[in-house]
């Protein structure tokens, strides 16, 4: 039932809504934090609804009750929410790294996640920059690889797509970057008017 929705999005649409929440995450990535990690606490919430819903009866309602409590949690828990982004960046980047080796993909993500939150805002900023360069090079990638990939199946499908190519590569690293530079702008510029 899920899965059938899921497949009739088109995969344009799809492409298009990762460009431009890469978009906004690479370049407004702090400052949108909090509504970031409401919608990740949503997306996380109805994925285990998802997986709760196939072993109890299944409803339409589990999943969304879920990802509505999850999101208000997230929302309310800002740490909870750092700790996570910092963790599945760090998991990501170890796995890309270093594929199928999960005694150093877990402690790196841990350890990504602590650091997280005592680094916030210079790593929130390199983070979430990242994290958007990440999603539009895999849509720029699967656009021009014409290839459909499944995410929900295996997340680490995202940043493998930097590592496809020495030009994927390039792209990623270069809107990492500006990304980083202009949020750092972005909220010295905001710093300087609060004075």
């Amino acid at each position: 039932m899920y899965y059938d929705l899921i497949r009739s999005i088109p995969p344009m649409l799809t492409f298009a809504i990762l460009i431009v929440t890469g978009l906004v995450l690479c370049f407004a990535g702090f400052k949108l934090f909090r509504l970031y990690s409401a919608v990740m606490g949503f997306i996380i919430g109805i994925i285990l609804g998802h997986y709760v819903s196939q072993y109890t009866l299944e409803s339409l309602w589990t999943p969304l009750v879920l990802g509505v409590t999850f999101a208000v949690v997230f929302w309310l828990f800002y740490r909870v929410a750092l700790f996570l982004t910092g963790s599945m960046i760090g998991y990501m980047f170890s796995d890309a790294i270093l594929p199928g080796r999960m005694i150093y993909t877990i402690p790196t993500a841990a350890f990504f996640g602590i650091v997280t939150i005592f680094i916030e805002r210079a790593l929130l900023i390199i983070l979430t920059a990242f994290l958007g360069s990440t999603a539009i090079t895999f849509a720029v990638y699967a656009l021009i690889s014409g290839e459909i990939f499944n995410v929900s199946y295996d997340p680490k499908v995202l940043i493998s797509a930097a590592f496809a190519s020495p030009l994927y590569f390039l792209l990623w690293l270069v809107l990492g970057i500006i990304g980083v530079t202009s949020q750092i702008i972005l909220a010295r510029e905001e710093g300087s008017t609060e004075r």
